[in-house]
């Protein structure tokens, strides 16, 4: 294990906290005005409304639900 050079310090359990609860706040609001907007069509905020991601995520939805639909009716179609 090689040491850091003397003139740069490490840093400190409280900073790593600090920089740790930073990091899951940014992720949740990332989370819930992008993310759910963009791939579930949920907007808890109305920014991906404002955005354009919940109108993409509906349609993401539907041609998800779609493809379930006709994957269904094949496999009733053709025999195992």
């Amino acid at each position: 294990m090689t040491t850091p050079p003397p003139d740069r310090e490490l840093p400190t359990p409280q900073q790593v906290r600090r920089a740790t609860l930073v990091a899951v706040v940014v992720a949740v609001a990332v989370l819930i005005t992008a993310v759910l907007p963009a791939e579930y069509g949920v907007d808890p905020t109305g920014l991906g409304r404002r955005l354009g991601l919940t109108q993409m995520g509906r349609l993401k939805q539907e041609l998800a639900r779609e493809a379930a639909e006709d994957a269904r009716a094949d496999s009733l179609r053709r025999p195992d």
